[in-house]
């Protein structure tokens, strides 16, 4: 049985096992009326194991809502990494005591055999937003936010191996100005990281007319990945734990 897993919580809300240890994606456990999403979310906070890490990519209300969490009881033990000082305020606020804001190419030892680093990703809007890279002796995983950059995509390749790609694929765009990479765009990344496996995050939001659009989806994702044979991609409906079955062989 793998010892990698992902489970989908909402949006890019996501709860990975790795190297035996859990780590939590950009925490997102309470429906907004602002917020349209077309999928439950999949985990309350007190269902969720003891954390070695909660990872912020960047703080824009669909991401970042730590205070979502009150109802994990080890917030005040439990390491937070974020991308911007409002973040790791809002952390605090929230009742997390162990919280860092983290700047690209900082690494860390987060648990014994789990190293984090922080991947340089992009700035829009004024916001940061970082990738993160999760590493043991046997898988590499890259967990994008927007990861609209390719360029940052081609760097983070030129430095490090990935085996598992967490990516957005909705393209969305606000007033017209894309944010978030495409379904291609994941597929393109997945290619240049040479990751075999590729879990698509970011297909849950609901479009606002005249506002929010969310172009690409699930479906284009399979269509392009049928012409992919060395990219496999994983997912499942929000809640599930969906293993993943790759392993570094060097």
């Amino acid at each position: 049985m793998s010892d990698t897993t992902v489970s989908r919580v909402i949006n890019t809300c996501v709860l990975i096992e790795i190297g035996g240890h859990f780590v939590l994606t950009d925490p997102y456990f309470k429906d907004q009326w602002f917020f349209r999403t077309n999928e439950p979310i999949g985990l309350r906070p007190d269902e969720l194991p003891p954390l070695a890490a909660v990872l912020g990519g960047h703080r824009a209300f669909d991401h970042w809502q730590p205070r979502s969490m009150r109802g994990y009881a080890a917030r005040s033990t439990t390491a937070v990494f974020t991308a911007s000082r409002g973040m790791t305020s809002a952390a605090r606020r929230a009742g997390f005591d162990q919280v860092e804001t983290l700047r690209w190419g900082d690494q860390r030892a987060i648990a014994p055999g789990l190293t984090l680093t922080c991947v340089p990703g992009q700035r829009t809007f004024g916001m940061t937003s970082n990738l993160y890279l999760l590493e043991t002796d046997r898988v590499s995983m890259l967990i994008g936010t927007e990861a609209l950059d390719q360029r940052a995509i081609e760097r983070c390749a030129e430095d490090h191996r990935v085996d598992i790609a967490v990516l957005p694929i909705d393209g969305a765009t606000f007033v017209g100005r894309q944010l978030v990479m495409d379904a291609g765009g994941a597929i393109a990344a997945a290619k240049a990281l040479g990751a075999p496996a590729l879990v698509p995050i970011h297909h849950s939001e609901r479009p606002v007319p005249g506002l929010l659009r969310c172009p690409s989806g699930l479906d284009e994702l399979r269509k392009l990945a049928e012409g992919e044979p060395d990219v496999r991609i994983y997912t499942a409906a929000t809640g599930v734990r969906l293993p993943i079955d790759v392993d570094r062989h060097d």
